[in-house]
């Protein structure tokens, strides 16, 4: 009976230390069981909303990038916005954390507010970029950043799932 064969991995009490001591059971699993468990739907929004942004980033890449001399300052500013964009697309795709997330939120929302501020001042954020000549591009940018702020704050507010506690949705 004592006979360290006949024991399993389901048995991790019945085990002891030459000392008689009891050994410790299987710990990866028991750590795995407490570890909280991202839910399925961070994962699901993950690519989508990577795409987006590297779709809104690639709209704003500058058409003349080798004429700085002949673009006033304000011609500058699409190259910052697709670096951000294309940036954090290319982030969100690998790596599925809540401070990147985050990160995709203040963007979204910022190229939002980019946007509406210039309708206002009479601005146009793509003049000057590759999206610029296109009259669907502004609006597709607004929409597609809107919905990748929108999209992120499903996606933080989805919390882990802890194992053996209550579940949120009932």
């Amino acid at each position: 009976m004592n006979d360290p064969g006949t024991f399993t991995a389901t048995e991790p009490d019945d085990r002891e230390e030459p000392d008689g001591s009891p050994q410790p059971g299987p710990a990866p699993r028991a750590a795995a069981a407490q570890r909280p468990r991202y839910g399925a739907l961070r994962h699901v929004l993950r690519l989508p909303v990577a795409a987006a942004l590297l779709f809104c980033g690639a709209l704003h890449l500058p058409v003349e990038a080798a004429a700085p001399a002949v673009m006033t300052p304000a011609d500058f500013l699409p190259l910052p916005v697709a670096v951000v964009c294309l940036g954090l697309g290319a982030v969100l795709a690998v790596h599925d954390t809540p401070a990147v997330w985050r990160s995709v939120a203040v963007a979204a929302l910022g190229l939002v507010t980019l946007y509406v501020w210039g309708g206002v001042a009479r601005f146009d954020p793509l003049e000057g970029a590759v999206g610029g000549p296109f009259a669907w591009a502004g609006i597709t940018v607004v929409l597609s950043a809107a919905a990748c702020a929108v999209l992120a704050g499903v996606a933080l507010t989805d919390r882990p799932v802890r194992a053996g506690g209550p579940s949120r949705r009932a």
